[in-house]
Protein backbone atom coordinates (compact mmCIF):
# COMPACT_ATOMS: atom_id res chain seq x y z
CA UNK A 1 0.00 0.00 0.00
CA UNK A 2 1.36 3.38 -1.00
CA UNK A 3 2.02 6.14 1.49
CA UNK A 4 -0.73 8.29 -0.07
CA UNK A 5 -3.37 5.58 0.34
CA UNK A 6 -2.30 4.97 3.94
CA UNK A 7 -2.64 8.66 4.77
CA UNK A 8 -6.08 8.78 3.12
CA UNK A 9 -7.26 5.72 5.06
CA UNK A 10 -5.97 7.16 8.31
CA UNK A 11 -7.74 10.46 7.58
CA UNK A 12 -11.09 8.76 7.01
CA UNK A 13 -10.68 6.62 10.12
CA UNK A 14 -9.95 9.69 12.23
CA UNK A 15 -12.89 11.56 10.65
CA UNK A 16 -15.25 8.66 11.43
CA UNK A 17 -13.94 8.52 15.00
CA UNK A 18 -14.44 12.28 15.41
CA UNK A 19 -18.02 12.06 14.10
CA UNK A 20 -18.79 9.12 16.42
CA UNK A 21 -17.26 10.96 19.39
CA UNK A 22 -19.23 14.12 18.60
CA UNK A 23 -22.44 12.09 18.42
CA UNK A 24 -21.71 10.39 21.74
CA UNK A 25 -20.89 13.68 23.44
CA UNK A 26 -24.01 15.32 21.99
CA UNK A 27 -26.18 12.51 23.28
CA UNK A 28 -24.60 12.47 26.73
CA UNK A 29 -24.02 16.19 27.28
CA UNK A 30 -26.83 18.13 25.59
CA UNK A 31 -26.39 21.83 25.01
CA UNK A 32 -28.92 24.36 23.77
CA UNK A 33 -28.65 28.05 22.95
CA UNK A 34 -31.63 30.36 22.99
CA UNK A 35 -31.19 33.37 20.69
CA UNK A 36 -34.86 34.40 20.72
CA UNK A 37 -35.91 37.81 21.96
CA UNK A 38 -35.98 37.92 25.78
CA UNK A 39 -34.85 34.24 25.78
CA UNK A 40 -38.51 33.22 25.70
CA UNK A 41 -37.63 29.66 24.68
CA UNK A 42 -35.74 29.11 27.94
CA UNK A 43 -36.93 28.97 31.52
CA UNK A 44 -36.91 32.16 33.53
CA UNK A 45 -34.78 32.54 36.63
CA UNK A 46 -37.81 31.99 38.92
CA UNK A 47 -38.56 28.61 37.32
CA UNK A 48 -34.89 27.57 37.46
CA UNK A 49 -34.80 28.50 41.14
CA UNK A 50 -37.98 26.47 41.70
CA UNK A 51 -36.51 23.36 40.09
CA UNK A 52 -33.49 23.53 42.38
CA UNK A 53 -35.83 22.82 45.29
CA UNK A 54 -36.79 19.39 43.93
CA UNK A 55 -35.60 16.56 46.17
CA UNK A 56 -37.56 13.74 44.51
CA UNK A 57 -38.44 12.74 40.94
CA UNK A 58 -40.89 14.98 39.10
CA UNK A 59 -42.99 12.95 36.65
CA UNK A 60 -44.27 14.80 33.57
CA UNK A 61 -46.67 12.56 31.65
CA UNK A 62 -48.29 13.93 28.49
CA UNK A 63 -51.43 12.16 27.27
CA UNK A 64 -50.96 12.96 23.59
CA UNK A 65 -51.83 10.83 20.54
CA UNK A 66 -48.89 9.72 18.37
CA UNK A 67 -48.98 12.91 16.33
CA UNK A 68 -45.34 13.91 15.66
CA UNK A 69 -46.13 17.62 15.39
CA UNK A 70 -48.16 17.71 18.63
CA UNK A 71 -45.63 15.68 20.59
CA UNK A 72 -42.80 17.81 19.24
CA UNK A 73 -44.47 21.01 20.49
CA UNK A 74 -45.14 19.53 23.93
CA UNK A 75 -41.68 17.98 24.12
CA UNK A 76 -39.98 21.29 23.34
CA UNK A 77 -41.70 22.90 26.34
CA UNK A 78 -41.07 20.05 28.75
CA UNK A 79 -37.46 19.63 27.66
CA UNK A 80 -36.67 23.07 29.11
CA UNK A 81 -37.41 21.64 32.54
CA UNK A 82 -35.44 18.43 32.02
CA UNK A 83 -32.39 20.37 30.87
CA UNK A 84 -32.30 22.10 34.25
CA UNK A 85 -32.71 18.93 36.36
CA UNK A 86 -31.99 15.88 34.19
CA UNK A 87 -31.50 13.83 37.35
CA UNK A 88 -35.05 14.33 38.64
CA UNK A 89 -37.33 15.51 35.81
CA UNK A 90 -38.78 12.59 33.85
CA UNK A 91 -40.84 13.01 30.67
CA UNK A 92 -43.13 10.35 29.25
CA UNK A 93 -45.79 10.25 26.52
CA UNK A 94 -48.93 8.10 26.74
CA UNK A 95 -51.32 7.40 23.86
CA UNK A 96 -54.85 7.85 25.31
CA UNK A 97 -56.30 5.49 22.70
CA UNK A 98 -54.04 2.65 23.88
CA UNK A 99 -54.71 3.22 27.60
CA UNK A 100 -58.35 4.41 27.82
CA UNK A 101 -58.92 3.11 31.35
CA UNK A 102 -55.91 4.96 32.77
CA UNK A 103 -56.97 8.09 30.89
CA UNK A 104 -60.45 7.97 32.46
CA UNK A 105 -59.13 7.21 35.96
CA UNK A 106 -56.80 10.22 35.90
CA UNK A 107 -59.48 12.58 34.57
CA UNK A 108 -57.71 13.31 31.27
CA UNK A 109 -60.15 15.00 28.88
CA UNK A 110 -57.99 16.84 26.35
CA UNK A 111 -55.41 15.63 23.81
CA UNK A 112 -52.01 16.75 25.04
CA UNK A 113 -53.13 17.24 28.65
CA UNK A 114 -50.22 17.03 31.09
CA UNK A 115 -50.15 15.20 34.40
CA UNK A 116 -47.52 16.23 36.93
CA UNK A 117 -46.62 13.94 39.82
CA UNK A 118 -44.39 14.60 42.82
CA UNK A 119 -44.13 12.72 46.12
CA UNK A 120 -47.54 11.13 45.75
CA UNK A 121 -49.27 14.40 44.82
CA UNK A 122 -50.47 15.08 41.29
CA UNK A 123 -52.16 17.70 39.15
CA UNK A 124 -53.51 17.86 35.60
CA UNK A 125 -52.71 20.78 33.30
CA UNK A 126 -54.36 21.78 30.03
CA UNK A 127 -52.52 25.05 29.42
CA UNK A 128 -48.88 24.29 28.73
CA UNK A 129 -46.66 27.32 29.17
CA UNK A 130 -44.00 28.24 31.69
CA UNK A 131 -46.30 30.21 33.99
CA UNK A 132 -48.87 27.43 34.37
CA UNK A 133 -46.38 24.53 34.55
CA UNK A 134 -44.10 26.24 37.08
CA UNK A 135 -47.03 27.32 39.25
CA UNK A 136 -48.30 23.74 39.21
CA UNK A 137 -44.87 22.45 40.27
CA UNK A 138 -44.84 24.98 43.10
CA UNK A 139 -48.27 23.79 44.23
CA UNK A 140 -46.96 20.23 44.36
CA UNK A 141 -43.99 21.38 46.41
CA UNK A 142 -46.27 22.87 49.07
CA UNK A 143 -46.37 20.54 52.06
CA UNK A 144 -49.08 20.10 54.66
CA UNK A 145 -52.83 20.44 54.61
CA UNK A 146 -53.20 23.90 56.19
CA UNK A 147 -56.02 26.08 54.90
CA UNK A 148 -56.62 29.79 54.42
CA UNK A 149 -59.99 30.33 56.10
CA UNK A 150 -62.08 33.45 55.51
CA UNK A 151 -64.82 34.26 58.03
CA UNK A 152 -68.34 34.85 56.68
CA UNK A 153 -71.81 35.55 58.03
CA UNK A 154 -71.37 39.22 58.92
CA UNK A 155 -71.11 40.88 55.50
CA UNK A 156 -67.36 40.25 55.19
CA UNK A 157 -65.47 40.46 51.93
CA UNK A 158 -65.60 36.86 50.68
CA UNK A 159 -62.58 35.02 49.28
CA UNK A 160 -64.94 33.36 46.77
CA UNK A 161 -67.20 36.35 46.08
CA UNK A 162 -67.75 38.09 42.76
CA UNK A 163 -68.96 41.52 43.96
CA UNK A 164 -66.65 44.50 43.51
CA UNK A 165 -65.93 44.67 47.25
CA UNK A 166 -65.26 40.91 47.56
CA UNK A 167 -61.87 39.19 47.36
CA UNK A 168 -62.79 36.48 44.85
CA UNK A 169 -60.05 37.24 42.32
CA UNK A 170 -57.46 37.22 45.08
CA UNK A 171 -58.84 33.95 46.44
CA UNK A 172 -58.60 32.32 43.01
CA UNK A 173 -55.02 33.56 42.64
CA UNK A 174 -54.17 32.00 46.00
CA UNK A 175 -55.59 28.69 44.79
CA UNK A 176 -53.52 28.92 41.62
CA UNK A 177 -50.47 29.34 43.85
CA UNK A 178 -51.28 26.12 45.67
CA UNK A 179 -53.16 27.35 48.74
CA UNK A 180 -56.37 25.73 49.88
CA UNK A 181 -59.06 28.35 50.51
CA UNK A 182 -62.39 27.94 52.26
CA UNK A 183 -65.06 30.01 54.01
CA UNK A 184 -66.20 29.54 57.59
CA UNK A 185 -69.31 30.76 59.40
CA UNK A 186 -68.57 30.70 63.14
CA UNK A 187 -72.29 30.49 63.93
CA UNK A 188 -72.35 27.07 62.22
CA UNK A 189 -69.02 25.73 63.47
CA UNK A 190 -68.27 24.90 67.12
CA UNK A 191 -64.66 26.03 66.70
CA UNK A 192 -62.06 27.12 64.17
CA UNK A 193 -60.55 23.95 62.56
CA UNK A 194 -57.11 22.84 63.74
CA UNK A 195 -55.77 22.75 60.18
CA UNK A 196 -56.35 26.49 59.72
CA UNK A 197 -53.03 27.94 58.64
CA UNK A 198 -54.31 31.50 58.29
CA UNK A 199 -57.54 33.10 59.45
CA UNK A 200 -58.84 36.07 57.43
CA UNK A 201 -61.23 38.68 58.84
CA UNK A 202 -62.12 41.05 56.00
CA UNK A 203 -64.28 44.09 56.77
CA UNK A 204 -67.39 42.77 58.56
CA UNK A 205 -70.52 44.93 58.34
CA UNK A 206 -72.43 43.42 61.28
CA UNK A 207 -71.47 42.70 64.88
CA UNK A 208 -69.96 39.36 65.84
CA UNK A 209 -71.68 37.46 68.63
CA UNK A 210 -69.83 37.04 71.96
CA UNK A 211 -69.42 33.30 71.34
CA UNK A 212 -67.83 33.95 67.93
CA UNK A 213 -65.44 36.49 69.42
CA UNK A 214 -64.50 33.90 72.03
CA UNK A 215 -63.59 31.41 69.28
CA UNK A 216 -61.36 33.98 67.54
CA UNK A 217 -59.70 34.86 70.83
CA UNK A 218 -59.05 31.17 71.60
CA UNK A 219 -57.56 30.73 68.13
CA UNK A 220 -55.13 33.60 68.74
CA UNK A 221 -54.21 32.35 72.21
CA UNK A 222 -53.31 28.99 70.69
CA UNK A 223 -50.86 30.66 68.31
CA UNK A 224 -52.98 30.98 65.17
CA UNK A 225 -51.99 33.32 62.32
CA UNK A 226 -54.35 36.18 61.47
CA UNK A 227 -54.91 38.61 58.59
CA UNK A 228 -57.31 41.33 59.70
CA UNK A 229 -58.43 43.72 56.95
CA UNK A 230 -60.02 46.71 58.64
CA UNK A 231 -61.87 49.71 57.25
CA UNK A 232 -62.62 53.13 58.75
CA UNK A 233 -65.49 52.90 61.21
CA UNK A 234 -66.64 50.55 63.97
CA UNK A 235 -65.05 47.18 64.78
CA UNK A 236 -68.44 45.37 64.86
CA UNK A 237 -68.01 43.47 68.09
CA UNK A 238 -64.30 42.71 67.64
CA UNK A 239 -63.22 45.27 70.25
CA UNK A 240 -61.99 42.49 72.61
CA UNK A 241 -59.69 41.18 69.85
CA UNK A 242 -58.40 44.70 69.15
CA UNK A 243 -57.80 45.25 72.85
CA UNK A 244 -55.95 41.95 73.08
CA UNK A 245 -53.64 43.03 70.27
CA UNK A 246 -53.32 46.63 71.51
CA UNK A 247 -54.95 47.98 68.34
CA UNK A 248 -56.49 51.44 67.99
CA UNK A 249 -57.95 52.95 64.81
CA UNK A 250 -57.36 56.66 64.30
CA UNK A 251 -60.62 58.47 63.46
CA UNK A 252 -61.44 59.35 59.88
CA UNK A 253 -60.09 58.26 56.50
CA UNK A 254 -56.55 58.73 55.22
CA UNK A 255 -56.17 61.54 52.68
CA UNK A 256 -52.99 61.58 50.60
CA UNK A 257 -51.88 64.72 48.74
CA UNK A 258 -49.51 62.59 46.65
CA UNK A 259 -52.49 60.96 44.90
CA UNK A 260 -53.08 64.07 42.78
CA UNK A 261 -49.41 64.20 41.76
CA UNK A 262 -49.78 60.64 40.40
CA UNK A 263 -52.86 61.56 38.38
CA UNK A 264 -55.37 60.00 40.80
CA UNK A 265 -58.63 61.90 41.12
CA UNK A 266 -59.54 60.44 44.52
CA UNK A 267 -57.59 61.99 47.44
CA UNK A 268 -58.58 59.08 49.69
CA UNK A 269 -56.25 56.73 47.79
CA UNK A 270 -53.16 56.34 49.98
CA UNK A 271 -49.91 55.72 48.11
CA UNK A 272 -47.18 53.46 49.54
CA UNK A 273 -43.84 53.40 47.73
CA UNK A 274 -41.28 52.42 50.37
CA UNK A 275 -41.07 49.29 52.49
CA UNK A 276 -38.92 48.30 55.46
CA UNK A 277 -36.39 45.46 55.59
CA UNK A 278 -38.89 43.11 57.14
CA UNK A 279 -39.34 39.53 55.93
CA UNK A 280 -42.90 40.07 54.67
CA UNK A 281 -41.97 42.90 52.27
CA UNK A 282 -38.23 42.49 51.84
CA UNK A 283 -37.12 43.32 48.28
CA UNK A 284 -40.64 44.47 47.40
CA UNK A 285 -40.30 47.71 45.44
CA UNK A 286 -43.59 48.35 43.66
CA UNK A 287 -46.05 51.17 44.33
CA UNK A 288 -49.28 50.04 46.00
CA UNK A 289 -52.57 51.90 46.34
CA UNK A 290 -54.97 51.79 49.30
CA UNK A 291 -58.38 53.44 48.72
CA UNK A 292 -60.39 54.56 51.74
CA UNK A 293 -57.89 53.35 54.34
CA UNK A 294 -57.77 53.81 58.10
CA UNK A 295 -54.66 54.71 60.07
CA UNK A 296 -53.63 52.27 62.81
CA UNK A 297 -51.82 52.46 66.12
CA UNK A 298 -50.66 49.36 68.01
CA UNK A 299 -49.34 49.00 71.57
CA UNK A 300 -49.36 45.23 72.16
CA UNK A 301 -48.84 43.37 75.38
CA UNK A 302 -45.75 41.53 76.53
CA UNK A 303 -44.26 38.94 74.21
CA UNK A 304 -45.28 40.59 70.94
CA UNK A 305 -42.84 42.16 68.51
CA UNK A 306 -44.20 44.95 66.32
CA UNK A 307 -43.08 46.14 62.87
CA UNK A 308 -44.69 48.83 60.72
CA UNK A 309 -44.91 47.33 57.22
CA UNK A 310 -46.93 49.94 55.33
CA UNK A 311 -46.75 53.68 55.87
CA UNK A 312 -48.29 56.56 53.98
CA UNK A 313 -46.37 59.48 52.52
CA UNK A 314 -45.47 62.57 54.55
CA UNK A 315 -48.19 64.67 52.86
CA UNK A 316 -51.06 62.61 54.26
CA UNK A 317 -53.36 62.75 57.27
CA UNK A 318 -56.47 61.16 58.74
CA UNK A 319 -59.32 63.38 57.58
CA UNK A 320 -62.24 63.37 60.02
CA UNK A 321 -64.53 65.75 58.15
CA UNK A 322 -66.41 65.41 54.85
CA UNK A 323 -64.12 64.85 51.87
CA UNK A 324 -65.24 67.22 49.17
CA UNK A 325 -63.79 70.27 47.50
CA UNK A 326 -60.41 71.45 48.82
CA UNK A 327 -59.53 69.44 51.93
CA UNK A 328 -57.04 70.67 54.53
CA UNK A 329 -55.68 69.07 57.68
CA UNK A 330 -57.19 70.36 60.92
CA UNK A 331 -54.92 69.48 63.89
CA UNK A 332 -57.59 70.63 66.35
CA UNK A 333 -59.83 67.77 65.19
CA UNK A 334 -57.17 65.16 65.96
CA UNK A 335 -55.99 64.90 62.35
CA UNK A 336 -52.39 63.73 62.44
CA UNK A 337 -49.81 64.38 59.73
CA UNK A 338 -48.15 61.49 57.93
CA UNK A 339 -46.43 59.18 57.67
CA UNK A 340 -49.27 57.11 59.13
CA UNK A 341 -49.24 53.37 59.75
CA UNK A 342 -51.79 51.41 57.74
CA UNK A 343 -50.12 47.98 57.88
CA UNK A 344 -48.61 46.56 61.10
CA UNK A 345 -47.12 43.10 61.69
CA UNK A 346 -47.07 41.39 65.10
CA UNK A 347 -45.03 38.28 65.85
CA UNK A 348 -44.34 36.18 68.91
CA UNK A 349 -42.81 32.79 69.65
CA UNK A 350 -45.25 31.41 72.17
CA UNK A 351 -46.67 28.85 72.10
CA UNK A 352 -45.46 28.67 68.47
CA UNK A 353 -44.17 31.04 65.82
CA UNK A 354 -47.24 33.23 65.43
CA UNK A 355 -47.82 35.97 62.87
CA UNK A 356 -50.58 38.58 62.82
CA UNK A 357 -51.02 41.29 60.21
CA UNK A 358 -53.33 44.27 60.73
CA UNK A 359 -54.21 46.30 57.63
CA UNK A 360 -56.29 49.46 57.63
CA UNK A 361 -57.79 48.71 54.21
CA UNK A 362 -59.59 45.81 52.60
CA UNK A 363 -60.33 47.51 49.29
CA UNK A 364 -56.77 47.13 47.97
CA UNK A 365 -57.29 43.35 47.56
CA UNK A 366 -60.89 43.62 46.35
CA UNK A 367 -62.00 42.64 42.86
CA UNK A 368 -62.32 46.31 41.95
CA UNK A 369 -58.78 47.34 42.96
CA UNK A 370 -56.67 44.16 42.90
CA UNK A 371 -55.19 44.98 39.49
CA UNK A 372 -53.96 48.44 40.56
CA UNK A 373 -50.17 48.89 40.58
CA UNK A 374 -48.53 46.19 42.74
CA UNK A 375 -51.54 45.34 44.91
CA UNK A 376 -51.78 41.68 43.84
CA UNK A 377 -48.07 41.01 44.31
CA UNK A 378 -48.11 42.67 47.73
CA UNK A 379 -51.12 40.61 48.80
CA UNK A 380 -49.40 37.38 47.74
CA UNK A 381 -46.20 38.36 49.53
CA UNK A 382 -48.09 39.09 52.75
CA UNK A 383 -49.97 35.77 52.62
CA UNK A 384 -46.72 33.88 51.96
CA UNK A 385 -45.24 35.43 55.08
CA UNK A 386 -48.34 34.87 57.22
CA UNK A 387 -48.61 31.21 56.20
CA UNK A 388 -44.88 30.60 56.79
CA UNK A 389 -44.24 30.03 53.08
CA UNK A 390 -41.65 32.77 52.78
CA UNK A 391 -39.63 30.68 50.31
CA UNK A 392 -42.42 30.52 47.71
CA UNK A 393 -41.41 31.99 44.37
CA UNK A 394 -43.43 34.41 42.28
CA UNK A 395 -43.64 32.91 38.77
CA UNK A 396 -44.22 35.79 36.35
CA UNK A 397 -46.06 35.49 33.07
CA UNK A 398 -43.55 35.92 30.25
CA UNK A 399 -44.64 37.37 26.95
CA UNK A 400 -42.57 38.09 23.89
CA UNK A 401 -42.57 41.67 22.63
CA UNK A 402 -41.95 40.61 19.02
CA UNK A 403 -44.82 38.19 18.44
CA UNK A 404 -47.01 40.69 16.59
CA UNK A 405 -45.99 42.75 13.57
CA UNK A 406 -47.90 46.02 13.46
CA UNK A 407 -47.79 47.93 10.18
CA UNK A 408 -49.36 51.21 9.20
CA UNK A 409 -51.84 51.22 6.35
CA UNK A 410 -49.26 52.83 4.04
CA UNK A 411 -46.58 50.27 4.90
CA UNK A 412 -49.01 47.38 4.34
CA UNK A 413 -50.05 48.84 0.99
CA UNK A 414 -46.43 49.29 -0.07
CA UNK A 415 -45.51 45.71 0.83
CA UNK A 416 -48.61 44.36 -0.95
CA UNK A 417 -47.93 46.34 -4.14
CA UNK A 418 -44.25 45.41 -4.00
CA UNK A 419 -44.75 41.66 -3.80
CA UNK A 420 -47.91 41.36 -5.91
CA UNK A 421 -47.15 43.83 -8.70
CA UNK A 422 -43.71 45.45 -8.66
CA UNK A 423 -41.63 42.33 -8.00
CA UNK A 424 -43.35 40.15 -10.69
CA UNK A 425 -43.22 43.09 -13.11
CA UNK A 426 -39.50 43.54 -12.40
CA UNK A 427 -38.82 39.84 -13.03
CA UNK A 428 -40.81 39.99 -16.26
CA UNK A 429 -38.91 43.05 -17.51
CA UNK A 430 -35.59 41.41 -16.58
CA UNK A 431 -36.54 38.32 -18.57
CA UNK A 432 -37.57 40.41 -21.58
CA UNK A 433 -34.32 42.40 -21.39
CA UNK A 434 -32.20 39.22 -21.30
CA UNK A 435 -34.16 37.77 -24.26
CA UNK A 436 -33.76 40.98 -26.28
CA UNK A 437 -29.98 41.10 -25.69
CA UNK A 438 -29.58 37.49 -26.76
CA UNK A 439 -31.51 38.15 -29.97
CA UNK A 440 -29.08 40.92 -30.86
CA UNK A 441 -26.02 38.70 -30.45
Amino acid sequence: MSRQRLENLLFYLLLAAAIALAGWLGDRYGRAWDWSDSARNSLGSASVQLLQRLDAPLEMVSFAPPDPALRQRIGDILERYRRQRPDLVRIRFVDPARQPQLTRELGIRLAGELRLGYRGRSENLRTLDEEHISNAIQRLLLRGESWIVGLTGHGERRLDGSANHDLGEFGRELERKGYRVQSLNLAESPEIPDNTGLLVIAGPQEDYLPGEVKQIRRYLEQGGNLLWLLDPGPLHGLEPIASRLGLTLLPGTIVDAEAGALGLDDPTVAVVSRYPEQAAVRRFDRITLFPGAAALRVKPGAGWQVAALLQTQARSWNETGPIRGRVRRDPEQGEQAGPLDLGIALTRNQPRDQRVLLLGDGDFLSNAFLGNAGNLDLGLALVRWLSHNDNLIQIPARTAPDQNLELSRGAGLAIGLGFLILLPLGLLLTGVLIWWRRQRL
